[in-house]
């Protein structure tokens, strides 16, 4: 499988989805031994350097680990327990988005498992740079189905996604999972957020769910570190 250089998306951040993706669908499993980085030039026709840099992203945010003289390997999962919490950002931050790149895509096995897609439905990938008051704040990228939002890469991408999703489809939130991992930032999420790469961020994973209970979005933020921290509401 060759990548594609023509699509804007950096190659090295092509083939870390793609090898996350494997470790999702259980290619590579918990424990086990992934090709070493010739191998990987090999199977993909890329330069070492890229691979390089997507494996070393991938030991970074702790989906792979490295043992030295050995080989790189998939790490074990991590745990996960029940919080309830919302997320919803302060007005007064503006709702400004920036969009970067906007494709129809074959999921990724992860994205097709919290969306719930049967065999060969496609996506939008919509990848947007979020503003805070005109400042750099988070890349986020969005996974919608195809079929339930035809020609969505018609309307104005920088609206926020549930505003935009009720007023052209009808289509309403009713609550959202969401999953939040410290990771560190790759060479280019710190480009587009005028950070430095490995610095600490905040990734918050959102699926979106009607009032049917069905998904039908799932939004990845990748937020700075230095410049924002939650704020946790709740009752005893």
């Amino acid at each position: 499988m060759q990548l594609n250089g023509d699509k804007g998306i950096p190659l090295y951040y092509q083939l870390k989805k793609i090898i996350r993706d494997k470790i999702e669908a259980g290619i590579w499993s918990a424990g086990e031994q992934i090709p070493n980085e010739m191998q990987l030039v090999d199977m993909y026709q890329v330069s070492r350097a890229t691979v390089r840099q997507a494996v070393l992203d991938l030991v970074r945010e702790g989906i792979l680990v490295r043992k030295k003289g050995v080989g790189t390997f998939v790490s074990r999962p991590k745990l996960a327990g029940d919080l309830t919490i919302n997320f919803y950002y302060p007005e007064e931050f503006g709702t400004k988005h920036v969009p970067m790149s906007s494709h129809i895509i074959d999921p990724p096995s992860w994205v097709a498992k919290q969306l719930q897609l049967g065999p060969g439905m496609k996506v939008y990938e919509i990848i947007r740079l979020r503003l805070f008051n005109e400042e750099p704040a988070a890349v986020e990228t969005l996974y919608l189905p195809i079929n339930v939002f035809p020609d969505l890469l018609q309307a104005n991408l920088e609206e926020r996604i549930f505003d935009l999703l009720a007023a052209h489809f009808g289509v309403t939130i009713s609550k959202f999972t969401s999953y939040v991992e410290p990771v560190l930032l790759n060479s280019y999420e710190a480009s587009w957020l005028q950070a430095t790469q490995n610095q600490p961020a905040l990734k918050i994973m959102k699926i979106g769910l009607n009032q049917q209970d069905n998904p039908f979005v799932v939004t990845v933020s990748v937020f700075r570190g230095d410049r924002y921290k939650l704020s946790f509401n709740h009752t005893k």
